[in-house]
């Protein structure tokens, strides 16, 4: 009885956060703490220029290939992407 229990809970902590139920979730003007609330550390980050502006851009990538690319300035969501294979 344990094991089927157990076996549950590990499948149910695998799931991924890469879908667009939590992509939804994420608003412009969030920082990116608040984000990493909804879908946990970004897989790839790295700095970007907007002119005299500089920000994050941060990826979010799924094993399935689902993807969130988010534009982060001044520590706020600026833009937001969704990808994903699934119709």
């Amino acid at each position: 009885m344990i094991l089927p229990v157990l076996l549950a809970l590990a499948l149910t902590g695998c799931a991924s956060k890469i879908t667009q139920s939590n992509f939804d979730q994420v608003k412009t003007g969030m920082t990116l703490e608040q984000v990493r609330g909804i879908l946990g550390k970004p897989t790839e980050s790295s700095g970007i220029q907007f002119g005299d502006f500089s920000g994050t851009s941060a990826t979010w990538k799924a094993r399935d290939g689902a993807t969130i690319t988010i534009q982060f300035l001044d520590d706020k969501v600026q833009a937001k992407q969704f990808y994903s294979h699934q119709p």
